[in-house]
């Protein structure tokens, strides 16, 4: 069956260049330029000119869009290039730099860090989603050296990577997101995800992380109570909230704190929060992350990636979530505004 792909015409009141246009002006933006430099990415107007292009979101292809700018003059206007696009330039742009470094490009960006100075508590959701790769799943291969490995979500079984991410539960801001093997289970990573978010300092004392039942597990809530998190993971059918009570006793690090008794105090208020919190409708409050991540897979091309490494995956994952983030920090928050959107 031959795919016919559609041409990408400006035209006005098309919604989707509407919005193209806003992130456009923001990463040409004097801050945008700052930030590039000083997470080393350079030539600074050459790599602005690259993020444009790809930040053509239409589930297209980096060849196939080009190729459409090169074609179409009125598009290279629209975007404010001066010139003519060559594909190899893209991937040897990509190539040329970590993805740590880009990473952190999309975080400053995204003004992740300024949740550190934050004085409240907050509500963060954590969830993950299959990574597929446009790899022959009929095919049999030798996987035991390779990054990629069978995993197993909602749709059925798929060969690729997890990708774990966090947001902010109130303005929807991707804050952290993480690449692991497709058969690493959540409940087994959750200890490691958590490390990761309190040597970032994303999480505080207090704070509560929102989660599904991939993460269930007695012991996961004890390990969120040790951390200072409430972790309102969805408990399954069979959980039983006396033993869980039964199991909760003070961590040996509040014995060496100054003052025990307000860091009991604390503790015991931790503990209330959380049996408090369980019996919310958890699952309403997390679907809102079901959407975000059908944003990043629908509309900002996030499905079946021509990548086979961890660092290239890596990097196609951080330009997806700065185009999420840049997408409700421009307003659309809404669930069916976000919901319309990724069925473009």
């Amino acid at each position: 069956m031959i795919q016919v792909k559609l041409p990408v015409i400006p035209a006005r009141g098309d919604e989707k260049l509407e919005l193209l246009s806003q992130i456009v002006s923001k990463l040409e933006s004097r801050e945008a330029k700052k930030l590039l430099a000083r997470n080393g990415i350079s030539p600074v107007n050459k790599a602005v000119e690259y993020l444009k292009v790809m930040a053509m979101f239409f589930e297209l292809e980096i060849s196939y869009a080009v190729s459409e700018l090169n074609k179409r003059s009125e598009l290279r206007k629209f975007l404010r290039l001066g010139e003519e696009i060559k594909l190899r330039s893209i991937y040897s742009f990509m190539s040329k730099f970590e993805a740590e470094q880009f990473i952190s490009l999309v975080f400053s960006i995204l003004n992740v860090n300024a949740k550190r100075s934050r004085k409240k508590s907050s509500i963060l959701i954590l969830d993950w989603t299959d990574i597929s790769l446009d790899l022959n799943p009929f095919r049999r291969r030798e996987l035991s050296n390779k990054p990629y490995k069978w995993g197993y979500s909602t749709k059925g079984f798929f060969l690729g990577m997890k990708m774990m991410i966090l947001i902010d539960y109130n303005t929807l801001t991707p804050l952290f997101f993480h690449i692991y093997p497709a058969n690493t289970h959540e409940s087994r990573i959750y200890p490691v995800i958590l490390e990761m978010l309190k040597r970032r300092k994303l999480i505080r004392f207090g704070d509560s992380i929102i989660m599904d039942r991939g993460f269930y597990a007695y012991k996961n809530y004890l390990i969120g109570l040790r951390y200072g998190i409430i972790p309102l993971i969805i408990p399954r059918k069979n959980f039983r909230e006396e033993r869980l009570k039964g199991m909760v006793s003070y961590p040996l690090s509040i014995f060496a704190s100054k003052n025990v008794e307000k860091e009991k105090k604390r503790y015991r208020k931790l503990v209330r929060k959380l049996f408090e919190g369980l019996k919310q409708n958890l699952k309403t409050l997390r679907s809102i992350i079901e959407d975000v991540i059908k944003l990043g897979k629908e509309a900002f091309s996030l499905r079946d990636l021509h990548c086979y490494t961890v660092d290239s995956v890596r990097k196609k994952c951080a330009l997806s979530v700065l185009l999420v983030g840049m997408t409700v920090k421009l307003g659309f928050r809404e669930k069916k505004v976000i919901q319309r959107l990724s069925e473009w």
